[in-house]
């Protein structure tokens, strides 16, 4: 079930529509087509464009849709009623930020035993989703405050929104580079 805000699923058709034409109504207000704008300052107007369609056109269901819409919003912050955090979303105490990195050992190459073996592996297998999880709190926006399963959902519906931005952006693109028909004028 979509929320009030939102316009269909990430991936639909109606949702890609509200993506393009969120997009359309950015890059005008943006002034992305403005001659005296270089480069970079184009490039950026663009991404702030598309990144609002794309939160716009999710809604507030999601929290990576909040966290971005916060990103771009002239304040750069929420409104005080949804910035607290939830309980799962505690923050570490400032004196542990400080503190001095503890070397870790080395797991053995050959285990001596079938549980050691089980016991290094389980030991490989956590390291490997906590550096894992940590590159996707770098990605999603606002997942820096997610537990794992949280942060596992959001970026599954983040990765389906962006495809759909993707699709919309490719159309547009198309449909700008499409040669210009004077037939097709004539009948509108």
């Amino acid at each position: 079930m979509s929320s009030p805000g939102s316009v269909g699923m990430p991936g639909s058709k109606k949702f890609r529509q509200a993506i393009l034409k969120n997009l359309l109504l950015g890059l005008r207000k943006g002034g992305a087509a403005s001659r005296g704008m270089g480069f970079h300052e184009r490039r950026s107007a663009i991404r702030r464009a598309a990144d609002a369609a794309l939160a716009t056109a999710r809604g507030a269901a999601p929290r990576w849709s909040r966290s971005l819409a916060a990103e771009l919003s002239p304040q750069g912050r929420l409104p005080p009623a949804t910035s607290a955090p939830s309980s799962s979303e505690c923050k570490l105490p400032s004196k542990m930020s400080c503190a001095k990195r503890i070397p870790r050992r080395r797991l053995r190459a050959r285990p001596k035993s079938r549980a050691t073996a089980k016991q290094a592996a389980g030991a490989l297998a956590r390291v490997m989703v906590r550096k894992r999880a940590r590159a996707l709190r770098e990605i999603v926006p606002g997942g820096r405050g997610m537990d794992e399963c949280t942060l596992l959902g959001e970026t599954l519906d983040y990765a389906v929104s962006l495809k759909a931005q993707v699709e919309a952006m490719q159309l547009l693109l198309r449909t700008l580079q499409a040669p210009k028909n004077p037939s097709l004028l004539k009948h509108q």
